[in-house]
């Protein structure tokens, strides 16, 4: 009996790359859209004078 090729597994190393990599990318995306969300919402009290900027 041949013994069947067994199917290989990523290293451990390489997958704990990439969890990161697609963590920190995640983190970036959710700044990102916290920094854009923030702008909208400032930019919309200022425009219905409920805020007033600091020069």
């Amino acid at each position: 009996m041949k013994e069947e090729p067994r199917k290989k597994l990523p290293n451990k190393k390489i997958v704990k790359t990439a969890k990161f990599e697609a963590k920190e990318q995640f983190t970036k995306s959710s700044l990102e859209n916290l920094k854009t969300e923030n702008e909208r919402l400032i930019k919309n009290l200022i425009d219905s004078g409920e805020f007033k900027p600091k020069d």
